[in-house]
């Protein structure tokens, strides 16, 4: 299983109509894409989900998804990321990290760098 950093999805809805890295990776892997539930908050947030033909073309985005609940062991393991990291990352970050461990599949972002110092957090290279 391939997760989707909410970035992803981001600079795909910007990018529209070009060879984005969700349609990239969409064509290379045959391992099941998800998302975190985290995620979708995040996607929400953004201002431009006010207008309905952009929220309808976020959710046909979201709706070919695995979507990954927020979960007891995931919330204690994101906790644990954030503690005994250095430098600690964001909420959703974590989250999103520990979604990803928890559920033994590899994330695919644009930002590893918020991500590297995660140890046994599998990163999937850019297409």
């Amino acid at each position: 299983m391939v997760i989707l950093d909410t970035n992803i999805i981001i600079d795909h809805l910007r990018q529209k109509n070009q060879n984005t890295h969700l349609k990239k990776i969409t064509k290379k892997t045959k391992q099941q894409l998800a998302i975190s539930i985290i995620s979708i908050q995040e996607l929400f947030t953004g201002k431009s989900t006010k207008k309905p033909i952009n929220e309808n073309y976020l959710l046909t985005i979201i709706n070919s998804l695995n979507i990954l609940s927020y979960t007891y062991q995931i919330s204690k393991l994101a906790g644990e990321i954030n503690r005994d990291l250095k430098n600690p990352i964001e909420f959703a970050d974590s989250a999103i990290a520990a979604t990803t461990i928890i559920n033994n599949a590899k994330l695919f972002t644009l930002n590893s760098k918020h991500f590297q110092k995660i140890s046994n957090l599998p990163l999937l290279p850019l297409l």
